[in-house]
C-alpha cells in the first residue's frame, strides 16, 4: 500500500494560523478596533497556546464591551483569480462561539454560518470574508492550508473599489475593504464589473511568471490537489507549534509573524519546513 508523504505535501503549501482583525458592530456595518503589532502578536500566542492545549490567561486587551455594543472577529475581503482552478484554500475557524463566511461572486454577495472546526473551501473566482464572536476573553483563530504558494507572486488580492490603492494601517485596510463589501454587495452590476478587473489585474500579475507555474509544479507532484483539506495536514501543521515556535510569534519574529495580513495578524508556518 501506497502512504502519502505529509511533509512533502506541507513543503509546497502556504499555510498556519492567524487572529481574526477586531471590530464593533455598529449602525450599518463594523468599526475597527485600534489595536498595536505587539499587542496582536501577543493575543495570537495566547490563542495558539490554548489550541494547542497549554493554559493561557484571558486576553486583557479584550475588556467588556459597552452595553449594546459586541465586538467580532473579520478579515479582510479577500481572493484570488486561480489558474486551472487552482489553489483552492481551506480554513477552519476556531475559538468562536458563532461564525460566518461571506462570499462576493458573479451572483452577488452570499452569507452562510459555519460551525467551529468546519473545513471551509475557498475557490478561485470570487471574494471571501471571515466573521466570528470570540469566545469571553479571547479572539477568533483560523487555520489555513492554500494549496500551494502561487499566491506569493500576485496570485491574491483585498477587495477594493476601483482607483483605490490598499492602506498599511490596519484599521484603515479593514475599514476600506470592509466598506467596499458593502458597497459591491447592494450592487450586482458594479461587484461584475470590479471583480472582472480584479481577476484580470491578478491574471497579468502571474501571467507566463515561472515562479508561479514552479510552484503548481511541486504542488502537484507532492500530491497537495489530490489531498485537498485532509485532516493529517491539518495535524501536521498543529505539531509545528512548539513551545519555541509560539514564543518566536509572541515575539513578533519577522519569519513567523505579520500584520496586518489578509485574515487578520498572521503566523505563516511554512517557513518553518523551508531550511
Amino acid at each position: 500500500m501506497q502512504t502519502t508523504d505529509w511533509e512533502a505535501i506541507l513543503r509546497t503549501r502556504l499555510f498556519g494560523y492567524a487572529v481574526l482583525y477586531r471590530a464593533r458592530e455598529v449602525a450599518g456595518g463594523f468599526e475597527p478596533v485600534e489595536v498595536t503589532a505587539a499587542g496582536e502578536a501577543e493575543a495570537l500566542a495566547r490563542e495558539l497556546e490554548l489550541h494547542v492545549g497549554e493554559p493561557a490567561e484571558p486576553d486583557e486587551a479584550v475588556v467588556e464591551p459597552e452595553i449594546g455594543i459586541s465586538e467580532i472577529g473579520i478579515s479582510c475581503p479577500f481572493g484570488r483569480c486561480g489558474i486551472d482552478g487552482r489553489p483552492l484554500e481551506h480554513v477552519r475557524i476556531l475559538h468562536a462561539e458563532q461564525a460566518w463566511v461571506d462570499t462576493l461572486g458573479s451572483d452577488g454577495l452570499r452569507t452562510r454560518e459555519v460551525a467551529e472546526g468546519e473545513t471551509i473551501l475557498v475557490e478561485p473566482g470570487a471574494f471571501v470574508r471571515f466573521r466570528g464572536r470570540p469566545r469571553p476573553g479571547g479572539r477568533v483563530l483560523v487555520a489555513f492550508q492554500t494549496e500551494d504558494r502561487s499566491p506569493l507572486f500576485g496570485h491574491a488580492t483585498p477587495l477594493t473599489t476601483a482607483g483605490q490603492a490598499v492602506p498599511a494601517d490596519s484599521g484603515a485596510r479593514l475599514g476600506q475593504t470592509t466598506t467596499a463589501l458593502q458597497r459591491l454587495g447592494l450592487d450586482a452590476a458594479l461587484a461584475r464589473t470590479r471583480l472582472r478587473d480584479l481577476f484580470a489585474l491578478m491574471a497579468r500579475a502571474v501571467g507566463d511568471d515561472a515562479d508561479v507555474a514552479a510552484a503548481q509544479m511541486a504542488a502537484r507532484a507532492a500530491g497537495s490537489y489530490a489531498a485537498g483539506p485532509a485532516a493529517e495536514l491539518f495535524d501536521r501543521a498543529n505539531r509545528l507549534l512548539t513551545t519555541d515556535v509560539i514564543h518566536r510569534i509572541r515575539g513578533g519574529d519577522s519569519t513567523l509573524f505579520r500584520f496586518p495580513g489578509m485574515f487578520g495578524a498572521v503566523a505563516p508556518l511554512f517557513p518553518l519546513l523551508e531550511s
